[in-house]
């Protein structure tokens, strides 16, 4: 029989976790949705969308880097009750991504072609792409500041308000890719222009819809300007040190995974359609895990920052359990339902079955990829230990997965399925290494004292 304190426990967790998990959610569905909605224009579209998103996904890693580091210490200063720090954080990370995100627009801006041209050299693919991105990276200064916001507001356990957000964009999103993208309600057909100026336009209505709900409930990072702009000295140095490993951690794994789409990328257009259609399904399959994940940094890093080492490493423990048993039950459920995820693609036969056949192997991998990202990105950067984190996650990809990916398909020419299994090597090095790490309980490190 559950005792009371392990029901309370639970709640919390699951309270954490579905918000976290469904704005996760809503976000890898702003990915399918452009992908699908453009779908109907042709494989070179949907290559061209894909492409541009690979530029976009690499800014939304390093962001997410950047974030991250502020969610160590947001975390631990509001298990310590430090709630001017909180805001301080949010103050630096806000000028963090402020500008990531300038550089990122301006590249975007001036050289559109050249980083199409790094997947594909297509005239159709490059010329469509360009069109996209140089439109389309307005959106990510808006995505940066959303960003900031919503790792300050999740560490002080107000989860609601970036999955309503997220929501909301999702519906904006959608009603304007059908108005733009075919030209509906007398708006002229802009195809994949279009699609561009909706992603701006729903991007911007979530960050104005997180800035009215902060401000308006006055919430703790309702900060005037001045107060987030001036930063304390002594919290410059303490930051950068644990910000700096998940900034280079994210930012090299980002580099990685860009690196597999380049391999992919060089073997055809249509398995560059298929790696970008079963990573959209990814994305939608690993929403659970990482906000669990996530949920799971929040809870040990609050423990950390209270001075409760002990009781944070029981709880990652019985997280770790549950997340076990979740990714199971999803892994073999998609094994048999995965036919049904390649329903809305309008593709040639033959992409249908290497799509199909790699999403095969991504739902039995996802039960590793499901515990090394608890480990990483849950409890190690949370529990106070971002550098050996960033070990760790850097070490496997580069060392393992990124050569092994770069020999089957560059120097072997292997088939698609075995590449992509070849870009999965770098998990099972790194879950043996968190599980070694882990045990040790050397993560356990309060850096807010």
């Amino acid at each position: 029989m559950i005792r009371l304190d392990e029901l309370k426990f639970y709640k919390n967790f699951f309270f954490l976790m579905l918000p976290m998990a469904l704005k996760e959610l809503v976000a890898a569905l702003v990915n399918l949705l452009d992908t699908v909605m453009l779908g109907e224009l042709g494989t070179d579209v949907i290559a061209a969308a894909g492409i541009a998103n690979q530029w976009f996904f690499l800014f939304a890693v390093l962001v997410f880097g950047t974030c991250g580091g502020a969610g160590v210490f947001a975390a631990q200063y509001w298990g310590a009750g430090n709630l001017p720090k909180v805001r301080k954080v949010l103050g630096i990370n806000l000028i963090l991504v402020t500008m990531l995100s300038l550089v990122f627009i301006l590249i975007s801006s001036f050289a559109p072609e050249t980083i199409i041209r790094i997947f594909r050299k297509d005239t159709a693919v490059v010329e469509l792409g360009s069109r996209y991105l140089r439109i389309v990276c307005i959106s990510y200064l808006f995505s940066g500041l959303t960003s900031a916001y919503d790792i300050s507001l999740c560490c002080s356990e107000n989860v609601n308000i970036p999955f309503i957000s997220r929501f909301v964009g999702l519906f904006v999103n959608a009603f304007l890719n059908w108005v733009l993208i075919y030209g509906k309600l007398g708006a002229p057909a802009m195809g994949i222009e279009g699609a561009a100026i909706a992603t701006i336009i729903a991007r911007g209505t979530e960050l104005l819809i997180i800035l009215a709900t902060i401000y308006g409930k006055k919430l703790v990072q309702a900060a005037r300007l001045s107060e987030l702009l001036t930063i304390p000295k002594d919290m410059i140095g303490g930051y950068l040190k644990a910000s700096i490993p998940v900034a280079l951690n994210e930012g090299a794994w980002a580099l990685g995974t860009v690196s597999y789409s380049w391999v992919f990328s060089q073997i055809s257009t249509e398995a560059m359609v298929v790696i970008t259609i079963v990573q959209n399904i990814e994305r939608l399959l690993l929403v659970f895990f990482h906000g669990g994940g996530n949920a799971a940094g929040i809870m040990v890093g609050k423990l950390v920052g209270a001075d409760e080492a002990d009781k944070a490493y029981e709880v990652s423990k019985k997280l770790c359990v549950m997340n076990v048993l979740f990714a199971l039950c999803i892994s073999v459920a998609f094994i048999f339902l995965r036919p049904l995820a390649l329903m809305p693609y309008n593709v040639e036969p033959a992409v249908h079955q290497s799509a199909l056949n790699l999403l095969f192997m991504m739902a039995i991998i996802m039960n590793v990829k499901a515990l090394t990202f608890f480990f990483i990105v849950g409890v190690f950067r949370n529990g106070g230990d971002p550098k050996h984190a960033a070990m760790i996650d850097i070490s496997s990809m580069w060392l393992v997965g990124v050569p092994l990916a770069m020999i089957a398909g560059l120097v072997f020419k292997m088939p698609l399925e075995i590449i992509y299994l070849a870009t999965m090597g770098e998990e099972f090095i790194k879950l043996a290494l968190s599980l070694y790490w882990f045990v040790s309980k050397k993560w356990i490190r309060n850096l807010v004292k």
